[in-house]
């Protein structure tokens, strides 16, 4: 499938609800679960913050623990699908303002949300320079502070991945990575240092969530 293709699919109707359904799963709601519990440890070290940009807000499962949490929502996502479909499920919640948005993109000023949330995008994003400026723009939107997961490419399920793609046991390209040293240097090359950067999951998952400050924000 083609980027175009791909992004099509995903900006439709059925994409929402496919997209929906996949948190239905049970493996899914396992990931959340221990997604959860490190966001809110993260967001006790982060304290008190007036604003926030979701990006992929998606069907806006993570509205309600930023409004309950006292924060002013932006949300961007590139489906139109999924934003009304976030309207839709929390009709009572209303954010700040939404924005469609590629993540290497965002259509916001430098500094002009206090954090920046952006929860498995990375990932999909194909090209390896796409990949990084999603993470350089973030940073450059976010004021204070910035959460974001990409997939390590040292991880034993991205190594046992490309073992098995290479002697043809697998037919799954490789995944879409950056290494844990490129993801720091990025961090630190935008005036911001990494907080914290655990694994997921140890064995399971790939992914790592990154806690960011800016240098100097305190």
């Amino acid at each position: 499938m083609t980027l175009p293709e791909r992004l099509a699919a995903y900006d439709s109707p059925e994409g929402a609800v496919e997209y929906l359904e996949e948190y239905d799963k049970i493996h899914r709601k396992l990931s959340d679960k221990r997604e959860r519990k490190l966001l809110l440890s993260y967001f006790e070290q982060i304290g008190s913050f007036d604003s926030i940009l979701d990006l992929p807000c998606g069907w806006g499962r993570y509205l309600p623990l930023f409004t309950n949490l006292g924060a002013k929502v932006i949300q961007g996502d590139y489906s139109r699908d999924m934003i009304r479909m976030s309207d839709e499920r929390f009709p009572t919640l209303k954010p700040m303002g939404r924005v469609r948005s590629f993540g290497h993109q965002i259509p916001l000023a430098d500094c002009s949300v206090c954090v920046t949330f952006s929860m498995r995008l990375n990932h999909h994003l194909v090209d390896p320079a796409v990949r990084r400026e999603h993470v350089r723009d973030l940073l450059r939107v976010a004021d204070k502070w910035c959460i974001f997961t990409y997939f390590d490419h040292n991880t034993v399920k991205n190594i046992l991945r490309r073992a098995r793609t290479s002697v043809g046991l697998c037919k799954k390209r490789p995944k879409n990575t950056l290494s844990r040293k490129e993801a720091r240097n990025l961090v630190a090359s935008c005036g911001f240092e990494t907080v914290s950067d655990p694994m997921l999951f140890a064995i399971g998952s790939g992914h790592r969530v990154v806690l960011a400050r800016r240098v100097g924000s305190l």
